[in-house]
């Protein structure tokens, strides 16, 4: 055989050798196009198996990252309000006064339970009654640099608003505008016949909520003193404040704790504390800022319960 033509043979045994792997692998490639049935199975075993491990945690993270922002916005609101006094050497004017102006809670403060035109009469808890502060109550918040007061909305007011045809436009909303004026006009000066939220006695919320823990510290203090005249009431802290522009951007909003009651149809803004009476306001003749606080619908909560509150909702299964 001569050397031509064993070159060839070789070449074509060489092409045909090429072909088998060729089909071969191509045959290979077309059987194997998914996962076995035993491998599907152990997937999705696995995909159950953590599954079960991070879902009934999902409720908990929400409603403690809930509890984190009401905790960390309630303390910066404390922390502004006193950078505030100190760098103006008065408390902000202007704080919201949470009722109407004419005696009554609005009926979209937290905890309402009427939904008729005159409002309700139990928001936060019950945790605040309607009061007015004598002469020299008002002189006190006077001599703290606290004037004037931003009335909320009333009920009949809101109703209107909501009766109005569709395509009109109101400026009310429950927490970005929950006035029935424009706030250049809104604010009203503070007397003996304005009406406020006056907190309920230490007896009166310990019955309500023995685990609250609000203003427990202040409230001791007052008992071992003997004070019997100390008198707290309770501020919002809205848009028409002079904190907002000043040591704070916006008028902080509390985080929703349950579907029902959200910015949209709910007051969720922060409040504040003040003493407005008592054997060392009689001294000192100017109230006291005592805290910031939550306004929820069963309580008005400190910056001591949310935080307990963050380390709780892991032990309660489903919160």
């Amino acid at each position: 055989m001569s050397r031509s033509q064993v070159g060839r043979l070789s070449g074509r045994v060489t092409q045909c050798g090429l072909r088998r792997a060729h089909v071969s692998t191509g045959g290979g490639h077309s059987r194997r196009r998914g996962l076995t049935l035993l491998e599907l199975v152990v997937v999705l075993a696995i995909l159950a198996g953590l599954a079960g491990i991070l879902v009934p945690l999902l409720p908990n993270m929400l409603r403690r990252a809930h509890k984190a922002t009401d905790c960390t916005q309630s303390s910066e609101l404390a922390k502004a309000l006193q950078m505030y006094q100190a760098s103006y050497y008065s408390y902000p004017d202007n704080f919201d006064l949470l009722t109407d102006g004419s005696g009554n809670f609005p009926n979209y403060l937290p905890g309402i339970t009427s939904t008729d035109n005159t409002g309700g009469t139990t928001p936060f808890g019950g945790f605040v009654t309607t009061g007015t502060l004598t002469s020299d109550e008002v002189g006190y918040l006077h001599n703290a640099g606290i004037n004037n007061v931003e009335p909320l909305a009333s009920s009949s007011y809101v109703a209107a608003q909501q009766a109005l045809p569709a395509g009109t436009t109101s400026p009310f909303h429950p927490t970005r505008f929950p006035y029935a004026l424009p706030l250049a006009s809104n604010s009203q000066p503070i007397s003996t016949s304005t009406t406020f939220a006056v907190l309920q006695s230490p007896a009166t919320i310990a019955t309500l909520a023995p685990d609250s823990h609000l203003l427990e510290a202040q409230f001791a203090a007052d008992a071992a003193a003997g004070d019997s005249t100390a008198k707290y009431i309770v501020f919002g802290v809205g848009p028409g404040s002079a904190m907002v522009g000043t040591v704070i951007q916006d008028a902080p909003m509390s985080v929703p704790q349950k579907k029902d009651f959200t910015p949209d149809n709910t007051y969720s803004h922060f409040g504040v504390i003040f003493k407005v009476d008592g054997l060392e306001i009689q001294r000192t003749e100017r109230a006291r800022f005592i805290c910031s606080v939550a306004l929820e619908d069963d309580e008005l909560e400190a910056t001591e319960k949310d935080a307990e509150g963050y380390y709780q909702v892991s032990r309660v299964p489903g919160q």
